[in-house]
């Protein structure tokens, strides 16, 4: 391998990472998880990861059960581990009312619909409210997709797919 090749290599280097409440994870990629790679509960920050060391997370059936208050918080800590510009996807069970996989969880603490990321994106009005209610003005993060599907047995769920972006 010539020394320009192992160079890039080393500049594009990064893990496809797996955060999951269930699901097959995907092929070739760290797990982080109670029973994965990493072993490691996904609600609890900070993760057991360094800086910038993810290139694509994969984030499946995670963001309910993250605690309201914790919500911008956990979306800083993964923002700290994805690289400048690394894609995230996201999905869940839909948040609405008319989302019974949603509702009938007791287990499920917040309601994520597609609205939810404009509080992440600089590039809306939302995003500037943060500081009018007291908050954590959160890391950037641009969504690039976002869709309601269909979910297990009849239900709803969300994708999202997200691009971590660089502080102004």
């Amino acid at each position: 391998m010539s020394p320009k090749t192992r160079k890039l290599l080393a500049k594009k280097k990064g893990i496809m990472l797996d955060i999951s409440f269930g699901g097959k994870p995907q092929p070739r990629s760290v797990t982080l998880g109670p029973t994965g790679d990493v072993k490691h509960d996904p609600r609890t920050i900070p993760f057991p990861l360094p800086k910038e060391c993810v290139n694509t997370a994969v984030i499946t059936h995670v963001l309910e059960y993250i605690p309201p208050e914790d919500f911008f918080r956990w979306f800083d800590e993964l923002w700290r581990v994805v690289q400048p510009f690394g894609t995230v996807y996201v999905s869940g069970p839909y948040g609405g009312d008319d989302s019974f996989g949603w509702l009938t969880d007791p287990t499920h603490k917040t309601r994520i619909l597609e609205q939810t990321f404009a509080w992440l994106d600089p590039r809306t009005p939302l995003y500037k409210e943060h500081e009018k209610v007291g908050r954590k003005t959160p890391k950037p993060w641009y969504p690039m997709a976002l869709a309601r599907v269909p979910g297990t047995e009849g239900s709803i769920s969300y994708n999202c797919v997200l691009q971590r972006r660089v502080e102004p």
